[in-house]
């Protein structure tokens, strides 16, 4: 019965018990009775810690701890001490138990009874190495071992079989005890089967995309660096496919993201049902998943090769086929881009071979980055075709891609030691030449090639993942140098700060702008952010969206290099702008060519009609100012008035009365 299988025994139960088997075992201690362990504080001592660390756990369900007297140094006899010390603490450990030498059990405490679910007298006949799975024997007798070696408190994770059902993983943490002549073991067990499931369904969370249940990129990056160390190992290439969905966003915003969702998943069961034993699919962005290719031992180059080629081409028929969303057809394509690892050239032969010059190193193995960044410039060069096609990473002898690569590198010592700077450039009334604003311009100051241009490290950024840590950065630098001028008594009415496609798309980029206002106090109806026409046109839903979330914050917003991105006018009323800047290339020739001045006339009507502040980029000479004056254009930018500067230098022009402040009238 259940009642006999786990209830507490008589009182006097343990005494006896131990006499038993001290009896059995020839050993007589004073009066008979069974010595005191030497060492039973140390034993004692144990017991209480992991009787505390169950308390401690217990008290989150608000438990009282339970922490055992201790016991005295003299005590009448050794089943005294038992009973004092271990009958209090059994309450509060999974499985606690005494052990001879030979693991034959000394005491089993009622909590363990009903943990393992054993009667007595089994366990009274038995050793603890039979009620462990023989799996783990092994194991259990390195314990013992370690735990008699030390004398200290020895633990490991060990599978406990319980009685008539299933192996449960238990710690078992072990301290050596002395009994007269003999040596046993204090043994204290937890339940750990909770924390492994919890571990567990953590663990499967962080490594797999919850909409599709594929693995993400947490998953995806130890999959790619087993699969390049076998290519290193085995000399066989390794594929890498990345997919990613057409003008996947016109579904969100023509049906709706639930649309959307479905659509994924159907794409991820689409992929998942071509894809190979042993091929590892991963969803690695909004639309874009990736596939890869792991080597075999046997195959040529040039056949893993046509094999990533042929499964692209199956992907891209597969996402051809009508989509379905509550019976409405849709219909979507893919651009896919494949590398290699080692990286792969084809000859004049048309055979192909292994480039290592970038990936040889000990090192290259563990590095996944160059073989990802290749398939995504493969991937970019599919998708500026048109999409619906698959493009291969074709590597060339270029200098310059050292060069690159070598500058990626620099480009995260430079964010680490701060190589990055602010400078400052004026935006002045025309008429009055006073300073209205400033346009924040990063810089970096590289320690070995100086001043590296912006049009050289901005690309890098965006290719590297860095242009959204840097974008947030310039913000809060901007915004803190315009309050610090504001006690230095240079009260300028905004700053302009450049937003990037990738820093404009990032979700995360209202709560950034939201982080910087509150960081610097800054009024944001002082901060202007300059976006491009292309920017807009990306994804129009989306662009009008998020500037009425931040226009209604008091931001303003420019039109970058106006002129030279989409001819269509009719952005403008949609969405809600405050400025636009006339690029450099109508200001240049603007005093000798009438078709310049005839489009600037025409852009100055439009700003009007639009009420849209204008500023002119570019202006170098006192005849563009006074031209551009005379048509109506309100502020103006360039080296005429005072290049960028740092913030101090550009103090330093106000103090001097080079550069003086607009007065509104």
């Amino acid at each position: 019965m259940e009642a006999n299988r786990i209830s507490a025994p008589r009182q006097g139960w343990l005494r006896t018990v131990i006499d038993r088997l001290y009896a059995l075992a020839g050993l007589k201690g004073i009066a008979g009775d069974p010595p005191l362990p030497r060492d039973a504080n140390a034993a004692h001592t144990m017991l209480t810690a992991h009787a505390q660390h169950a308390a401690d756990a217990a008290d989150i369900e608000g438990a009282a701890p339970l922490v055992p007297p201790a016991p005295p140094v003299a005590a009448p006899n050794y089943a005294d001490a038992v009973s004092l010390s271990f009958e209090n603490t059994a309450a509060a450990v999974d499985f606690l138990v005494h052990v001879d030498a030979k693991l034959h059990f000394l005491y089993v405490s009622d909590a363990s009874l009903r943990f393992a679910g054993y009667h007595r007298e089994f366990l009274l006949g038995a050793t603890l190495a039979d009620i462990v799975t023989p799996e783990h024997h092994a194991r259990l007798e390195a314990l013992i071992a370690r735990a008699a070696h030390s004398g200290a408190v020895e633990k490991d994770t060990i599978d406990l079989v319980k009685a008539l059902t299933y192996p449960l993983p238990v710690e078992l943490r072990v301290q050596r005890a002395q009994y007269g002549e003999t040596t046993g073991f204090a043994v204290a067990g937890f339940d750990v089967s909770g924390w492994q499931g919890t571990e567990a369904a953590l663990t499967h969370a962080l490594h797999h995309d919850p909409l599709t249940g594929l693995p993400n990129q947490a998953a995806l990056a130890p999959a790619l660096q087993r699969a390049q160390a076998d290519a290193d190992h085995f000399g066989v290439p390794v594929a890498l496919l990345l997919l990613d969905l057409d003008d996947y966003q016109r579904v969100n915003r023509a049906l709706g993201y639930d649309a959307g969702d479905e659509l994924l998943r159907e794409t991820a069961r689409r992929l998942t049902h071509l894809a190979l034993q042993g091929e590892t699919i991963a969803r690695i962005g909004s639309d874009e998943f990736a596939i890869l290719i792991t080597p075999q031992r046997h195959a040529a180059p040039d056949e893993v090769r046509a094999a990533a080629e042929a499964l692209g081409r199956r992907l891209l028929t597969s996402i051809l086929q009508p989509y379905s969303f509550r019976n409405q057809p849709v219909h979507l394509s893919a651009s896919i881009g494949i590398a290699f690892h080692p990286d792969q050239r084809p000859d004049a032969a048309g055979a192909s071979h292994t480039d290592n010059r970038t990936d040889n190193s000990a090192d290259a193995s563990a590095d996944t980055t160059p073989l990802i960044r290749r398939a995504d410039q493969a991937l970019q060069q599919a998708k500026a075709i048109g999409g619906n096609t698959l493009t291969l990473h074709v590597p060339v002898d270029d200098p310059t891609d050292a060069m690159r690569l070598k500058l990626e590198s620099d480009l995260y010592d430079g964010v680490r030691n701060g190589e990055f700077s602010l400078h400052f450039q004026p935006i002045t009334s025309s008429a009055s030449r006073g300073v209205v604003g400033v346009e924040a311009l990063i810089r970096w100051q590289h320690p070995l090639h100086g001043l590296v241009p912006p049009s050289t490290f901005i690309p890098l950024a965006e290719s590297v993942g860095l242009i959204n840590y840097l974008g947030n950065w310039v913000l809060k630098a901007a915004c803190m140098q315009l309050t610090q001028w504001d006690e230095q008594g240079i009260e300028l009415q905004y700053v302009a700060v450049n937003v990037s496609p990738q820093q404009f798309r990032n979700p995360r980029f209202r709560e950034s702008v939201e982080e910087a206002i509150e960081l610097t106090g800054v009024d944001p109806r002082r901060l202007v952010f300059e976006i491009t026409e292309s920017l807009l046109m990306h994804d129009p839903q989306h662009a009008k969206t998020l500037l009425e979330e931040l226009t209604s914050l008091g931001i303003r917003f420019a039109v970058d290099d106006f002129g030279t991105g989409y001819s269509s006018l009719a952005y403008l009323q949609r969405f809600p702008l405050s400025k636009l800047k006339i690029d450099r290339s109508f200001v240049e020739n603007l005093i000798t060519s009438r078709n310049d001045q005839a489009i600037v006339n025409a852009v100055v009507g439009l700003a009007r009609t639009l009420d849209l502040e204008l500023v002119a980029e570019g202006v170098e000479t006192e005849a563009q100012r006074e031209l551009l004056t005379n048509m109506g254009c309100e502020h103006i930018q360039g080296w005429l008035v005072c290049k960028a500067l740092p913030s101090e230098e550009l103090q330093q022009r106000f103090v001097s009365g080079a550069l003086h402040v607009h007065e509104v009238q």
